[in-house]
């Protein structure tokens, strides 16, 4: 009997632990005393065409205005994130410093040394509230601070059960102010969850992406698509390495004057998860 009970016992731990190696709890989160040393890799190619009404083209020809107009830019954004104590209500203080960023176009856009304040609570994405800077005008800091809390939404994932071999889709709607216009796009991400291997979950990832403009006077419409992986470290519920590739077209027009738009660039951005 008691060695029936034993191997029963043997196989039940067998079938739990197959099951741990097949399905996980995803959930993003910044848990508290930990430190993320993040790093953020940016390609962009851009063209930009212009049509319509030669007496505006002949004005854009003068300005020295290349038609088509092509930009292409690298930039490597070095940044930690560090988390305090769990304090009694269930919350913890984050800050979030830039170390390091560097660019194609030899400009300093966050000054090394910026830090950004915010407060985390356990399950949930952090909320920022201030940022110390030298140099920057208080609009500046307003925009950086919208940027960096929007960033949040896009990483994070509702908390679900993940099997290996499954697909799930989500929605993420995202307003942005550009120009006096705000631009309203939905990106809709695909993951499929190839393994786990060591705790650390390895997914396919494709995007579309949906935009309008809010106005009529200048309407704009934009589509795009996404390809690439995540890897996610099961025990920090936290990303190692997010890679996307994205296609983008877009074109803007009014009576006079059209720009059609075309933008490929290519994200890959890391993380070291260590405790404080």
């Amino acid at each position: 009997m008691q060695k029936t009970i034993l191997f029963l016992f043997l196989i039940a731990s067998h079938l739990c632990s197959a099951q741990s190696k097949n399905e996980f709890q995803l959930k993003i989160q910044y848990n508290p005393e930990t430190s993320y040393n993040q790093t953020m890799d940016q390609t962009s190619h851009i063209e930009m065409k212009y049509s319509g009404d030669p007496e505006i083209m002949q004005k854009i020809k003068g300005k020295g205005i290349q038609n088509p107009t092509v930009n292409d830019s690298h930039s490597i954004v070095e940044s930690v994130y560090k988390t305090g104590k769990l304090s009694a209500k269930k919350d913890f203080p984050l800050t979030i410093e830039f170390l390091k960023t560097t660019n194609s176009d030899n400009k300093i856009t966050i000054p090394n040394g910026t830090i950004i304040y915010g407060k985390g609570t356990v399950g949930n994405m952090p909320t920022l509230d201030s940022i110390v800077s030298n140099g920057l005008s208080e609009e500046f800091k307003k925009n950086i601070l919208q940027t960096m809390q929007a960033t949040f939404a896009q990483i994070n994932i509702p908390e679900r059960k993940v099997k290996v071999g499954e697909v799930f889709a989500l929605d993420t709607p995202l307003s942005i102010p550009m120009a006096g216009v705000q631009l309203d796009m939905t990106i809709t991400t695909t993951y499929k969850l190839l393994n786990i291997k060591n705790n650390i979950a390895d997914f396919d990832i494709s995007q579309v992406y949906t935009m309008k403009s809010s106005t009529t006077k200048f309407p704009m419409n934009a589509a795009g698509t996404g390809k690439g992986k995540l890897l996610y470290d099961v025990i920090n519920n936290f990303n190692l390495k997010y890679q996307m590739d994205m296609e983008m077209s877009a074109n803007v027009k009014n009576e006079k004057i059209e720009l059609d738009i075309i933008s490929k660039s290519g994200i890959i951005q890391t993380a070291r998860i260590s405790k404080t």
